[in-house]
């Protein structure tokens, strides 16, 4: 018996079986982290992102049983629980920094007490955001092989790096390489892409931006490359591919504005961006060194944060996350201020930067510059194992099908990790090799193919620059993304390998 597909071809059922086969061991090989583990992997955020989904639904009129013990919580705040980056909201303020529409799907999952849930949303986005390039590929150049093949091939083969730890994870990271894909897509496809595909893309793009605020500067950094790929590509319809681009952009944008606006009228709050940049450039120095000339002063609104560092000699107050979070008395400063001043040191985080770029802008480039260089190396999958605070902080919280907040088997002892984070860099290095040697070797790959390297490349840097430069280096940012480098590696190995004559009936294949 045979299966006839809408192009005519025929597909038997040993090519289906062989089909179901490969995405089976991809999928077995996306949630192997989760698998072993025996629980989902989370971090102090986690909490974060169920708080104000739980909150978010009471407000559009959906109530329901809070899936936060809220006297645990309390502990937290009041310091009789550990003293760590627990997310405790000032009255009638919220987080604009943590996506509401990831926050709505944590809040929901949570309450339903089906949170790996979101493991199913991480897996099911990156499927297709590898799914969509490697279909409109094949159907331009064929391939020897099948598509299920190779879809589940590069993913089997970046299984082998961080992305397993990533599909584990309760947070919104994953969406940052869905991102860089869907934006390199459109860039290099658009053109020849059907209508339901630019749909599907620009939804997953979409998705993927609102998830969280770093993944819109992401899509605001790649937005340039992509006007450049598409002009080098070819100048027929070049303006196409960028202005799908701008779309995913401007969806990020109208999910703050419609934020903003929703906050006023149903809770009467106003929206706060923690003052992420602030910090970065005080640690850095250049901002710290403008606080000590310039303050006290009351036309600059930083400067009752500059008066909360000083009550401490601690050299740890300044680096960035305890800046922004602690709330000791030895390393605490912002979440020590009253709400209202909180607020006034966020709002002004902007216009602070450009007076200290003003001051020392020589200062501010070459920390850029350092801060995205160690970006770029900061590849361990070390944070996204939760440790004993993070447990701690996430204790309050239910919803887990597999039970409470709590180390899973590989989670207690990272011992391991000793291990396979030497291994996993060398793995992405040799994979940056394969990249660079094929990109080079002429006419072994399409351009197309290549171009869409490229694009993947420059999401990787832009990663970098957006959480090295503005928040602060740290592996869990890079580690995000580094798997890109063996999937695309992988992805020009099989376009390198194809047949050299197209197989229209390949077109069709599963």
């Amino acid at each position: 018996m045979t299966t006839v597909q809408s192009n005519g071809s025929a597909v038997r059922p040993t090519s289906i079986g062989r089909a179901v086969l490969w995405i089976a061991v991809a999928l077995l090989a996306c949630l192997s982290v989760l698998m072993i583990n025996g629980k989902p992997l989370f971090y102090f955020d986690t909490m974060g992102y169920v708080s104000q989904g739980h909150s978010a639904l009471f407000h559009i009129g959906f109530p329901g049983k809070s899936p936060i013990h809220r006297e645990e919580v309390t502990e937290v705040a009041t310091g009789k629980g550990p003293d760590i980056t627990a997310e405790i909201e000032a009255d009638h303020t919220v987080d604009g920094s943590r996506s509401t529409v990831y926050s709505l799907f944590a809040g929901t999952l949570a309450r339903l007490g089906a949170l790996e849930g979101l493991i199913a949303l991480n897996v099911a986005a990156i499927f297709l955001a590898v799914w969509l390039p490697m279909r409109i590929a094949v159907r331009h150049w064929g391939l020897h092989i099948p598509l299920s093949q190779a879809v589940a091939l590069p993913i089997i083969v970046a299984s082998f790096g961080s992305l397993p730890f990533y599909a584990a994870y309760l947070m919104p990271d994953t969406f940052a390489p869905v991102l860089i894909l869907a934006v390199a897509t459109l860039t290099v496809f658009a053109r020849v892409m059907l209508v339901w595909e630019i749909l599907l893309v620009l939804a997953l793009g979409s998705l993927a931006t609102v998830s969280h605020l770093s993944h819109l500067g992401l899509a605001t950094l790649m937005a340039p490359a992509a006007v450049l790929v598409s002009l080098i590509m070819s100048r027929r319809q070049w303006w196409l591919p960028p202005a799908l681009v701008l779309v995913i952009v401007g969806m990020g944008y109208a999910e703050q504005s419609v934020l903003r606006s929703a906050a006023r009228s149903l809770s009467e709050s106003e929206v706060v961006i923690k003052p992420y940049i602030t910090a970065r450039i005080i640690q850095d120095g250049p901002g710290m060194r403008y606080l000590d000339a310039n303050c006290p002063d009351e036309a600059i609104p930083t400067c009752v944060l500059h008066e909360a560092l000083m009550h401490s000699d601690d050299p740890m107050r300044l680096t960035a996350s305890h800046i922004v979070f602690a709330q000791s008395e030895e390393l605490g400063s912002l979440r020590r201020l009253s709400p209202e001043d909180q607020a006034l040191v966020s709002d002004d985080q902007i216009a602070f930067f450009f007076r200290v770029f003003r001051n020392d802008p020589f200062g501010i480039i070459k920390a850029l510059a350092h801060n995205v260089l160690a970006q770029t190396i900061s590849v361990s999958v070390d944070m996204t194992l939760p440790t004993k605070s993070i447990v701690e902080v996430n204790a309050p919280v239910s919803g887990l099908l597999s039970g409470a907040f709590e180390h899973g088997r590989i989670t207690a002892d990272p011992g391991w990790l000793r291990i396979v984070a030497p291994l996993h860099a060398v793995f992405y290095a040799l994979s940056l090799a394969v990249i660079l040697i094929l990109m080079i070797v002429p006419r072994r790959v399409p351009g197309e193919v290549k171009a869409l390297t490229v694009m993947v490349l420059v999401g990787i840097l832009a990663n970098a620059m957006v959480c090295g430069g503005i928040s602060q280096p740290a592996t869990r940012y890079g580690a995000r993304v580094i798997w890109l480098l063996p999937l695309m590696a992988t992805v020009l190995m099989i376009f390198a390998r194809r047949a050299r004559r197209f197989d229209p009936v390949g077109e069709g294949r599963l």
